[in-house]
């Protein structure tokens, strides 16, 4: 138990600034995610057995219907240690930022629950500005992590998160004096996790048709190869609208197989030309980052299609990888939205993802 509680004054512990977290703060920040709200429970498990017998691979991702959720966090609980904390990759991407020094605002949808009030607490302690739909009907969305030998196995069930409205966003949008929107003259990105997509569609079509426009720019995370190759179609379409787009080399194959095209290399082109990408970031693990862009700048035009591999910092001590990715987003828009260079805010994002992988959970050490 004084390693958990060790872990939690690591995630959570400090004091947080004064902040109303819950949708009335007047200043529209810089970055707003877009994701699903999950209660984390993380479990390290000792061997693979659990994962046999629940007939789960090693390293997989999906979802999972609650009362089986349940039942295989319980088991893993009654063997290792369970560390519980907020989850969604957009919200981890949310939490780095702020640890950053760039202030983001969240949405997404809870039930009317206890591990919502759980959540909320935290993000007034942590002063993250959650802008949080209640939807009455439903549980808080839950996900379990078991690690075996530094590799992630992730199961949910979204619960709320599925219901999250085109109406509770269009009434933030407009609502005087509280928008969460910046001029479109002012830079601003607006960030969607790709788990976010297969249900709450109409959501995403309703951020490109009627937010992103001028300065006001959409970032898109693939987040796992099921999600693309199951909701290929719409994914692809949010695709073509992205400024930037991130994802690793399996989520990147999976849509060049459903856009007809027959390389990466070809998707990446077709989309740069086409569509309004500028960065494509193509994350690796530890062989690093390949980015294909035609960026030269925010406000001119394109210009010529590139190709440069970084490498990814050395990590001592792998402790977890889950967020790496999310972490990787966080280090890029940090590092983007301070006006560096291209090649900085990707070196900016390797640094951050390694460091985040040498703690317990998506989160930076301390200083």
């Amino acid at each position: 138990m004084e390693y958990l509680s060790y872990v939690y004054e690591k995630l959570f512990g400090g004091n947080a600034p004064d902040d109303d977290t819950q949708g009335r703060c007047h200043t529209p920040r810089k970055v707003v995610c877009f994701g699903n709200v999950l209660l984390d429970r993380l479990v390290k498990l000792e061997d693979p057995e659990l994962l046999q017998r629940y007939d789960l691979q090693l390293g997989s991702k999906g979802e999972m219907e609650l009362e089986k959720l349940n039942k295989l966090a319980l088991e893993a609980a009654e063997s290792s240690q369970c560390l519980t904390k907020p989850g969604g990759s957009a919200l981890n991407t949310a939490r780095i930022l702020k640890q950053l020094g760039t202030d983001p605002t969240f949405f997404g949808a809870v039930g009317a629950d206890k591990h919502a009030e759980e959540l909320r607490l935290i993000f007034r302690e942590r002063g993250i500005e959650a802008r949080l739909q209640t939807i009455e009907s439903t549980h808080t969305g839950q996900c379990v992590c078991l690690m075996y030998e530094d590799n992630p196995t992730l199961y949910a069930n979204i619960g709320a998160s599925a219901q999250f409205s085109v109406q509770a966003l269009s009434q933030a949008a407009i609502h005087e004096g509280q928008s969460f929107l910046r001029p479109l003259e002012r830079k601003q990105i607006l960030y969607v996790e790709g788990f976010f997509v297969p249900q709450c569609a109409d959501v995403c079509d309703y951020i490109v048709e009627n937010l992103v426009r001028n300065r006001r720019r959409l970032a898109l995370n693939l987040s796992a190869p099921y999600i693309v190759r199951g909701h290929a179609q719409t994914i692809l379409k949010l695709a073509r609208h992205a400024f930037f787009l991130f994802g690793n080399g399996q989520e990147f194959e999976e849509l060049a197989a459903a856009s007809g095209s027959p390389s990466v290399d070809q998707l990446a082109e077709q989309l740069l030309r086409e569509g309004q990408t500028r960065v494509i970031c193509i994350t690796k693990g530890s062989a690093g980052v390949q980015v294909i862009t035609n960026y030269v700048d925010e406000l001119g035009p394109p210009g010529p299609i590139s190709v440069e591999d970084y490498r990814a910092p050395r990590v001592e001590e792998l402790v977890d990888a889950t967020g790496a990715g999310d972490a990787f987003v966080a280090g890029f828009l940090h590092a983007w939205l301070e006006k560096r260079s291209l090649g900085e805010s990707i070196r900016m994002a390797t640094d951050v993802a390694a460091k985040v992988v040498t703690q317990v959970g998506c989160n930076l050490p301390s200083p």
